[in-house]
């Protein structure tokens, strides 16, 4: 059952946590109250919390893995977990993660000056896959748009604010040269996001971390 408006939902969300249930609905948008009710549910979910202390093992162990060369780039491999904790804890946890995930990262690898905006730009990014596949239903269209979204937003245009404070110059100087790398990674990213949800979906249904969306194939739209 997807959810539109959020009233049929709001009274099974709300009994849900009476019970001490993880409220699992599929929302056809994130801008519901219920939608937000159920995202803030996830923080006093301990089986969510222990989802999300994983996924933070999990991206620093992939800091390790190489990245792999594409055009005047590197395709690295932290979106996977960042995604995956992203769709099953929601955005409300999903910022905690991405702050807890990058001031570890600096302590345990540290590179350079700690710089507060980068750690903005981590949480912001997690926020963006929430807001795409928390509780949504997962399509190729989405997958796409995700990763459009933090590339172009996150990755880009604040990335390229954070540059020019940092070390100087004019904003659209770092920005179009970072459009150009970021716009290259969208269709790999999304080649291996797909690939990762197709294989992990049915697992975390049978869980009980995410409604039941899919039977066989992930839909393209």
């Amino acid at each position: 059952y997807e959810v539109g408006t959020g009233d049929w939902s709001s009274d099974v969300c709300s009994s849900d946590l009476r019970h001490n249930h993880l409220p699992l609905n599929l929302y056809r948008t994130p801008f519901t109250p219920a939608y937000w009710r159920e995202a803030g549910a996830a923080m006093s979910s301990l089986k969510l919390l222990v989802f999300a202390a994983l996924m933070v093992a999990v991206t620093r162990a992939l800091s390790l893995v190489p990245g792999i060369p594409i055009a005047h780039t590197k395709l690295t491999w932290g979106f996977l977990s960042r995604s995956l904790c992203a769709l099953v804890c929601g955005p409300v946890m999903g910022l905690v993660f991405g702050f807890v995930e990058d001031i570890l990262g600096f302590i345990l690898h540290p590179t350079g000056e700690f710089f507060p905006g980068y750690t903005l730009s981590t949480m912001a990014g997690v926020l963006v896959y929430a807001l795409c596949f928390f509780r949504r239903r997962i399509t190729v269209v989405r997958l796409i748009a995700a990763n459009l979204l933090v590339n172009l937003l996150v990755n880009a245009a604040m990335g390229s604010v954070w540059s020019t404070m940092v070390r100087g110059g004019v904003y659209w100087g770092w920005f179009i040269p970072s459009l150009a790398k970021n716009l290259v990674t969208v269709l790999p990213k999304t080649a291996a996001l797909y690939f990762l949800f197709q294989a992990l979906l049915p697992i975390l249904q049978r869980m009980g971390l995410i409604p039941r969306q899919v039977d066989g194939a992930i839909r393209l739209i």
